[in-house]
């Protein structure tokens, strides 16, 4: 009897993101559909603008910190996912989160480990709280956040068909 076995996935590491990386998250961003975008980005990204581009990868690490999580490709390195916090309230140490994986990698861990490694460095630079808007249709998500210790109902969401998830580090 023959065992079909799955193709393995090329290993993923987690580093903190680079301003060097801006073509990379470009064309990472471009890998979305349409789908994970919204999810991500709450509407009508459709593509990877330059600003957003800019944004993603100039993380200072003290107002702005984030990290992508890379394999090795025939080109170098590909960025399979990102994850960040942005700080909204420096007195009250309060930052919010948000991450994306490319489609074809969800489910495989690149996730979880983007979001232990989020908490970790938003413990490390002395938040308090962090927070993150999920739009309630993407159950998946809403699921993993809850998985991961945030819960809703902290804060009223700012809009319609959003949940505002959040927890105390």
């Amino acid at each position: 009897m023959t065992q079909l076995t799955q193709p393995m996935q090329p290993a993923v590491f987690v580093r903190r993101v680079r301003m060097e990386d801006a073509q990379t998250m470009q064309g990472f961003l471009s890998g979305l559909s349409v789908t994970s975008r919204r999810n991500r980005f709450h509407g009508g990204v459709s593509g990877a603008s330059p600003k957003l581009v800019a944004y993603l990868v100039n993380a200072d690490g003290i107002r702005h910190a984030a990290w992508v999580a890379c394999t090795w490709g025939a080109n170098g390195e590909e960025i399979v996912g990102e994850a960040g916090w942005f700080v909204v309230d420096p007195e009250g140490g309060s930052a919010e989160l948000a991450l994306s994986v490319l489609d074809g990698w969800q489910g495989s861990g690149v996730a979880g480990r983007l979001m232990t490694t989020l908490m970790a460095g938003a413990r490390d630079a002395g938040l308090r709280r962090l927070y993150g808007d999920v739009l309630d249709a993407n159950l998946r998500m809403l699921a993993f956040m809850r998985k991961h210790g945030l819960e809703p109902g902290f804060d009223e969401p700012p809009d319609r068909g959003v949940e505002r998830v959040s927890c105390e580090l």
